[in-house]
């Protein structure tokens, strides 16, 4: 049995840095390819998670996401506990079952931002009608912790969904706070395969400051404004393209007129 994951970066080398905007598509093919370049068979040991994400620079939750893709198809075997760790299951790669759960995880995805321009909009409207200084206050909280954390892309991630999150609640909803909870669980792969740089993070603030600037003037125009701006990213890097979103109007307290002749 071939075991690749001893010692500090031992093995890592056949995983090389995944650069610019990829996907979990982009991660199994680069493990399918280590494992026929490395021929690999039955019972060998893959790097541990924290090394294979570590070597192709990408997200846990985006490794994961691609494992856990892996795993279903039978090319690989996830032991938990202390002796456990990634091994391959087959050698043989079912390519025509690997496309399959591929296109459904894509078609997964689609309808997960599909889905997340649909309700975070409701969320973001309730919030600005129902939220109090306090929590006010702990959102920008988070703001804070990405400024300090800057240089940090890990922390900055953790921050943002910290913001998404306590905006939920202070939408006083808890259904639609379960909801959202689901969706952000599930999106955390996605918004892990997008660029990470300072740039990046500075722009993260600016929106999230303005978004909670909106949410504290009660200023439900803007604020639907500057949510198509945080939909855009996840949309062109995934190739998504939502044709339905929700605007906010104010209930009209006039009954409804009825029709001549009624």
């Amino acid at each position: 049995m071939i075991n690749i994951s001893s010692g500090q970066g031992a093995g890592t080398h056949i995983f090389a840095p995944i650069k610019a905007h990829r996907t979990f598509e982009t991660v199994i093919e680069r493990i399918v390819e280590a494992i026929d370049a490395q021929g690999l068979q039955d019972g060998d040991r893959l790097p541990n998670e924290h090394e294979m994400a570590q070597a192709m620079e990408i997200s846990r939750p985006t490794l994961r996401q691609a494992l856990r893709i892996l795993e279903n198809v039978g090319v690989i075997r996830i032991k938990p506990g202390q002796a456990g760790g990634v091994f391959i299951a087959s050698e043989m790669i079912p390519v025509e079952i690997l496309g399959h759960h591929i296109a459904h995880e894509v078609n997964h995805v689609a309808e997960l931002i599909a889905t997340r321009r649909l309700l975070e909009p409701l969320v973001y409207h309730l919030a600005a009608e129902h939220a109090t200084a306090q929590e006010l206050e702990r959102i920008g909280d988070t703001i804070t912790l990405m400024e300090t954390h800057i240089n940090d892309p890990r922390m900055i991630q953790r921050a943002d969904g910290m913001f998404h999150r306590r905006i939920a609640h202070a939408a006083k909803n808890r259904i639609l706070l379960q909801t959202m909870t689901g969706i952000y669980r599930q999106l955390a792969p996605l918004r892990g395969a997008l660029t990470k740089n300072v740039e990046r993070a500075r722009h993260m603030i600016e929106i999230h400051t303005r978004l909670l600037d909106a949410i504290r003037a009660r200023d439900h125009q803007n604020l639907e404004l500057l949510l198509q701006e945080t939909f855009i990213d996840l949309e062109v890097e995934f190739n998504v393209d939502s044709h339905f979103s929700v605007h906010w109007l104010k209930k009209d307290p006039r009954p409804i007129a009825e029709p001549p002749g009624q």
